[in-house]
């Protein structure tokens, strides 16, 4: 079990040497308010204070971050009240237990605020490449709640209103990265759904091509190799296509190289499993489109040819030409050192490709030399990917390299 957010925060700050009064001047919070936040107050789930608080200490952000606890929602209820007052108000609010905040309605929102709500969502993104889903949900609902608040009370101008309404779909679609990523699978349908409503009444149809990408992987992506996969975790491949064709349709008309491309490679992988023909032409429109000029691609979209490839790689591999997709995710996986988790899905979906291909030897050689780097991701999602394996490989317990990494995995379990 990981520690909570406000016992890191605590254990970094006394191997400094920094008493709460010093980091409370560094970040402009009384001691009160550190204690509070080190005793995992609301602020502890507020994104723009561990920001404040990593610089503060001189660590990465990522170091922060650590798994998320369903029963801790009931101390983070004051959360949204003292969220809209900004940092210093949420961390004075956790640790004074105050209740004098003002309602959302009385805050007004200009440009700068949303452009705070894109670096956070931003920064969702970086960590859960870095750190994986489970140690994100808590922070991403945390920032959901405090941006759809922002959005239903606020006052802001028409111009900022849309832009706020944009930022809110992004942010449900972050939070439903996370929790996908996490394995809670039925949570991350419901964001995307709610991404994708709020998108439409922003009339933002990038936005909701990007939940609707995300949307379809779920009804594909669901570690394969084991019969009798629950309800949400049954594939359903017709589904993903369509969702990921709404998805193609949406950013159309002002979707930039990366969003088009991305999309179209979200049909392939589900049309590997439908219609090989149908799969190439899909790849085809996304090289098409990522080599194109014309639209707008937002800072969310994370597509460099690390990505490309292995999301070609993937849909090769349900297509079951196990050839191509060696050779992709091969490339991917060269490319990817920098994002271990994304390095990590990579290197299972490598592995799915060998079992599949039969060679069930390859894939255990694979996984044993970088079981130590795969086991330490925090995605429910990979790791039951990873357990997935295990399974589909016991029958073949004379094999050596099978044989070593069914020891090493039950010693690490």
């Amino acid at each position: 079990m990981h520690m909570t957010t406000g016992e890191v925060i605590r254990r970094i700050r006394r191997s400094i040497g920094m008493t709460q009064t010093e980091l409370g001047k560094l970040i402009n919070f009384s001691q009160p308010a550190i204690s509070g936040l080190e005793r995992g107050g609301p602020a502890a789930d507020d994104l723009r204070v561990l920001r404040l608080v990593a610089r503060a200490l001189q660590v990465p952000l990522a170091m922060l971050v650590v798994e998320s606890d369903e029963e801790a929602d009931v101390d983070r209820r004051n959360f949204f009240r003292a969220g809209v007052l900004g940092s210093a108000g949420a961390a004075v609010t956790a640790a004074t237990g105050s209740s004098h905040a003002g309602s959302a309605s009385s805050v007004k929102i200009g440009a700068e605020d949303v452009s705070g709500i894109g670096a956070s969502i931003n920064q969702i993104h970086e960590l859960d490449l870095l750190v994986g889903g489970d140690r994100l949900c808590a922070l991403a609902a945390g920032q959901v709640r405090y941006v759809k608040q922002l959005l239903d009370s606020g006052t802001y101008t028409e111009n900022v209103g849309l832009r706020l309404a944009t930022a809110t779909a992004e942010m449900m679609t972050a939070a439903g990265w996370v929790h996908y990523d996490a394995d809670r699978r039925d949570d991350a349908r419901a964001f995307y759904a709610d991404a994708v409503h709020t998108a439409n009444e922003a009339g933002d149809g990038i936005a909701a091509a990007h939940a609707l990408m995300n949307a379809s992987i779920i009804d594909l992506d669901t570690g394969g190799l084991v019969q009798g996969a629950s309800a949400s975790h049954r594939p359903r491949p017709q589904k993903a296509a369509h969702l990921a064709q709404a998805a193609q349709n949406a950013a159309r008309r002002n979707g930039g190289p990366r969003v088009r491309a991305l999309a179209a490679l979200r049909e392939a992988q589900a049309q590997g499993v439908i219609d090989k023909t149908a799969m190439g032409k899909a790849i085809g429109r996304a090289h098409r489109a990522y080599e194109s000029g014309r639209g707008y691609d937002p800072d969310w979209v994370y597509l460099p040819e690390a990505e490309m490839l292995g999301l070609t790689g993937i849909a090769h591999m349900f297509a079951g030409q196990y050839t191509q997709a060696e050779e992709s995710l091969q490339a991917a996986i060269n490319e990817s050192a920098e994002w271990p988790r994304e390095r990590t899905g990579w290197q299972l979906y490598l592995a799915h490709t060998y079992i599949e291909a039969g060679d069930p030897a390859k894939a255990c050689s694979l996984l044993t030399d970088n079981f130590s780097t795969i086991s330490a991701v925090a995605s429910t999602r990979l790791q039951r990917k990873l357990d997935t394996i295990a399974t589909a490989v016991r029958p073949h317990p004379t094999v050596p390299e099978v044989r070593e990494f069914l020891e090493m995995r039950e010693s690490r379990v």
